[in-house]
């Protein structure tokens, strides 16, 4: 008897329950409305947080297309870097030669990292992003910069004063901006 009476108490806890949940629902008119904006919002939330902008990265998410930022400090030509010491950082992975790059970066990413997100200096000149070519680059006041390609790295050397002045000026303010708004913003 304990067992019917139980059962009869839980189906009548969830028959009550039902009731109170479909009560609390809204139309099917207003739960459409509500779907789409909550959707909407949601969307465009999840968007701007999972997006980061102001680093230029590949396909795979790596930053300088897997080459190793340490190696472009030491007067040699840049080497690729190894899943195997890599490290996520602002939203990229950075890829290094040796375990030892790696902890390099990681004491001072701010250092090592490339100006501008690892996009093309003098597409900042203009206050837009163009994909970086990492073999194509200079360091300039101890900061790494990469171009385009090798004719508008050349453009840009050609008034190197004036191209950083204005790269100082335009990066804070298209730094979060997608490549894509800039383009149409034109």
């Amino acid at each position: 008897m304990f067992i019917k009476e139980s059962n009869t108490v839980s189906l009548l806890i969830g028959f009550a329950a039902t009731i109170a949940l479909s009560s609390c629902a809204p139309s099917p008119q207003q739960s459409s409305e509500l779907t789409n904006v909550d959707s909407t919002v949601v969307q465009s939330e999840a968007e701007s947080l999972a997006t980061n902008y102001s680093v230029n990265i590949d396909e795979k998410g790596r930053a300088l297309r897997g080459y190793d930022p340490i190696t472009y400090f030491l007067d040699e030509d840049p080497v690729k870097g190894s899943q195997d010491f890599s490290f996520r950082w602002n939203d990229a992975e950075y890829y290094f030669a040796t375990a030892e790059n790696r902890d390099k970066f990681i004491s001072d990413p701010e250092k090592y990292a490339p100006a501008n997100g690892g996009y093309c200096t003098f597409g900042v000149v203009l206050a837009k992003k163009f994909d970086g070519d990492p073999e194509v680059w200079s360091v300039h006041n101890n900061r790494l910069h990469v171009f385009l390609n090798p004719e508008v790295q050349e453009k840009f050397l050609q008034d190197e004063v004036g191209n950083f002045s204005k790269v100082a000026k335009n990066w804070p303010m298209i730094q979060h901006k997608s490549p894509e708004e800039l383009e149409a913003s034109s």
